[in-house]
């Protein structure tokens, strides 16, 4: 799938500078959303991914978070079929999504974005409520 095209209406509807969600490597782009936080796109030859570390991984009650993640995991229904997971060194919750489809739309790789994004900002809210802190903003 080229994502070329989408990514180019993405930027003309938002009126973000030409290029600037490209990365080094072709057919990969990063969203920026705040911070550090992104959302990398990914091509793949049967659609794309998107993928995105969402927040260090609690320290506090640990086990008790991780199995509330692999229950959300369960049949995709608490991540909106996306998969969390943690990074190489176990410290980042990780938020994943495969979209194995060449014949996406503007509208629904908007939608698909808009849904993911949401989950980022889902996961990164219970995070800080398993923490007893204030949801980020």
């Amino acid at each position: 799938m080229k994502l070329e095209p989408l990514i180019k209406k993405l930027t003309e509807e938002y009126e973000i500078a030409e290029g600037s969600l490209s990365s080094e490597v072709p057919g990969v782009y990063s969203i920026p959303l705040e911070g550090d936080l992104s959302v990398v796109i990914s091509e793949m030859p049967e659609g794309f991914t998107l993928t995105s570390e969402v927040v260090s991984c609690p320290g506090e009650k640990e086990e008790e978070f991780l199995t509330q993640a692999m229950l959300a995991n369960l049949f995709g229904q608490g991540t909106q079929e996306c998969v969390l997971g943690l990074n190489e060194s176990g410290k980042m919750l990780t938020l994943a999504r495969n979209i194995e489809d060449n014949t996406i739309e503007y509208k629904e790789f908007m939608d698909i974005i808009e849904d993911f994004i949401n989950s980022v900002d889902f996961w990164r809210a219970e995070v800080a409520e398993h923490l007893g802190q204030k949801s980020p903003e």
